[in-house]
């Protein structure tokens, strides 16, 4: 056999065997990404899924924790001071007969609260304005619906305008007692339900950034 046969005999072999070699290094390198594929996608697919560690429930209407007030007993009108916030279930304050809460406005809401406590305490249903706190007292006066004015009286409604023109504020008068008046309230997005005393003869009825409008009387009919 000539040399140049046996040389061109060798450089098949080597060529072969440098394919084979280079398709075993190539099985082996796939064989291997298959098997740690799987468990790559468990970890992914865990770390997609797992869940935030979940917080306490928000708290009900009553079990906020309410500021210390004396306590009032019954008086001999039969009016009964409220201070504690009214029940979830009472449908003055949480139902379709409250237009604040029909009308998405509920609770906590300075005006859903005051309708519904004039519910609860005329017994009748309130001709008061369906608007913001601060068109509740020119609308009664407007529409002579209810006795006003600027004392304040058990179960008045005490109305604000705010300086800067916002939605304003109402809250109830639930005792006078001498120099003092105890008011209960809700607040927008804020407090389900909160009491505070303010002088009796404080012009601005304790908001001094305030416009104080004056008293309803929603009892006086």
């Amino acid at each position: 056999m000539k040399t140049e046969d046996v040389m061109k005999m060798l450089i098949r072999a080597v060529s072969f065997v440098t394919v084979f070699l280079l398709l075993a290094c190539t099985i082996t390198a796939i064989s291997a990404a298959m098997y740690e594929a799987p468990e790559q996608d468990i970890e992914e697919t865990t770390a997609a899924t797992e869940l935030p560690t979940p917080t306490d429930s928000p708290p009900s209407p009553t079990e906020k924790k309410l500021p210390e007030v004396r306590e009032h007993p019954q008086r001999e009108d039969g009016y009964t001071p409220r201070l504690t916030s009214p029940d979830a279930d009472n449908a003055r304050y949480y139902s379709g007969e409250n237009p604040f809460y029909a009308a998405g406005y509920g609770m906590p809401n300075c005006t859903c609260y005051a309708w519904g406590r004039a519910y609860e305490i005329s017994g009748e249903r309130p001709e008061l304005s369906p608007y913001d706190a601060c068109t509740w007292y020119d609308y009664n006066a407007e529409n002579h619906i209810y006795d006003y004015g600027d004392e304040p009286q058990q179960g008045a409604i005490a109305c604000w305008a705010y300086a800067d023109g916002g939605p304003g504020h109402v809250a109830v008068v639930e005792q006078v007692d001498g120099d003092s008046v105890l008011l209960s309230n809700s607040a927008y997005s804020g407090v389900e339900f909160y009491m505070d005393t303010v002088p009796a003869d404080d012009p601005s009825a304790g908001r001094e950034n305030w416009i104080f409008q004056g008293y309803i009387y929603p009892s006086s009919r």
